[in-house]
């Protein structure tokens, strides 16, 4: 179905790439599974797969409409399509693959992670446990040409900005690798560092806690890592109480994946496909946290 295998093993990655596009994938790359940028703490798709050649990275660009809705749950459901679709190709592709005779493993566009309480090289605790992917797709991607890294942490393309969610396929196969490319589409402008509410894009950097705490729980503050920053969190929690019920959007967020913030995504300007729909003026979106800074603004 995808094309021959040759004597030598290696396939017609234009061939691959046709099929992958004709099931609804927006784009495609193709990395040297043993020649990838690595994310930290470093996690090589030889560790995956020892065999490994390539990897087959994927994206499918979100509906713009829902970035830009007013109700960032809204947003949750269009993620949850395009990871669906993105998964189910990878399942698709990985099991043809397997049936020409090479080792594939789909990499999920979404859940399961890894988590880490201890940085695995120095074995101190985080501050916040982190949750990592066992592949850094959006570092996959810029491997094969796909973009780059953003200001706000986010994977870049030409086409579509930040507006994209992303799946992999580790494989066997030899198949020719897509050039990097120095994209340069980030331009500095800050729109990201000035919409963040969780202050984590700062200073030039990324500050993954502040991030994780407030995308996953709408919460400003760190877990105390002392005794003296306890009244002020139980009074963020108490604050939180009168108005959310973190109960039940602790449910719906383990059944449908809500998040609470993407903001920075939102306010960038990158992607030529989006150009003429692009609204001009952007209020924040109604969320655990956003909502609250609306409020303050009114």
């Amino acid at each position: 179905m995808i094309s021959e295998i040759g004597k030598t093993g290696k396939m017609a990655a234009q061939s691959l790439k046709k099929f992958i596009h004709d099931q609804g994938i927006d784009l495609m790359g193709i990395a040297d599974a043993r020649n990838l940028i690595l994310a930290y703490p470093p996690r090589p798709a030889t560790n995956l797969m020892p065999s490994a050649k390539s990897v087959i990275v994927m994206a499918v660009a979100h509906s713009l409409g829902s970035v830009y809705s007013p109700d960032i749950m809204l947003w949750t459901r269009s993620k949850m399509q395009t990871s669906r679709l993105l998964d189910e190709t990878a399942e698709k592709i990985g099991r043809q693959l397997e049936r020409e005779g090479f080792l594939a493993l789909p990499i999920s566009a979404d859940k399961p992670v890894a988590i880490f309480k201890h940085n695995p090289e120095t074995g101190k605790k985080f501050r916040q446990t982190r949750a990592l992917g066992f592949l850094s797709l959006k570092h996959a991607a810029v491997s094969c040409g796909m973009g780059e890294i953003g200001k706000n942490n986010l994977l870049l393309t030409p086409e579509f900005g930040p507006h994209q969610r992303l799946c992999a396929i580790v494989t066997e196969a030899v198949l020719e690798p897509d050039d990097r490319q120095e994209l340069k589409l980030c331009k500095n402008c800050r729109r990201c560092v000035e919409a963040c509410p969780s202050g984590a894009l700062k200073d030039g950097g990324y500050d993954v806690d502040p991030c994780f705490v407030y995308w996953s729980y709408g919460f400003k503050r760190l877990p105390p890592a002392s005794f003296r920053e306890w009244p002020g969190y139980i009074s963020m929690l108490r604050r939180h109480m009168k108005r959310r019920d973190l109960l039940v959007e602790s449910g719906q967020t383990y059944i449908t994946d809500v998040d609470n913030c993407i903001e920075c995504m939102r306010a960038c300007p990158v992607g030529e496909r989006w150009k003429k729909i692009r609204p001009e003026t952007l209020p924040p979106q109604k969320s655990g946290g956003a909502e609250r800074r609306m409020r303050r603004n009114m």
